[in-house]
């Protein structure tokens, strides 16, 4: 009777790998969406989140290249060399990753390719490139 139940407790494991709040391992627009909820208790709101991405987005770059490939780092030097990056708030980037979101084919892409892409759209890539961004991040999502 245990290894009955032991099956079937490992192959539910197996049917359910990850929550739809994880794309690869990464929160995603599923998780962000969350963290609206007055239901859930989470320990930081959507600001914090973003406060604490950069380290995190160091990290993840440096222990999955294929990261690298969808990086905004340009961009952020970007905004920094233009003198831009003091005019933009953590609000600005939390409303336009609520932008992002607002769209479900969206949803699957991690949090810091929404950011990304809303650091790309803030530097003033055109629409043209910020649709390649998008479409090689959902590549990379049903990869």
């Amino acid at each position: 009777m245990k290894l009955f139940l032991s099956l079937i407790i490992l192959i539910s494991i197996n049917l359910f790998p990850q929550s739809e709040r994880y794309t690869k391992g990464a929160e995603n627009g599923y998780a962000w969406i969350s963290m609206e909820d007055p239901v859930q208790f989470y320990s930081s709101s959507k600001e914090n989140y973003l406060s604490s991405i950069l380290d995190r987005y160091r990290l993840t770059e440096e222990k999955h290249p294929e990261i690298a490939l969808l990086s905004c780092r340009d961009d952020m030097n970007k905004l920094l060399e233009e003198g831009k990056s003091e005019e933009i708030s953590l609000e600005d980037i939390v409303n336009e990753i609520n932008i992002f979101y607002s769209g479900s084919e969206n949803m699957i892409i991690p949090i810091i390719f929404a950011y990304c892409y809303s650091i790309k759209k803030l530097a003033g890539v055109n629409a043209k490139e910020l649709n390649t961004y998008k479409k090689e991040a959902l590549k990379f999502c049903n990869e």
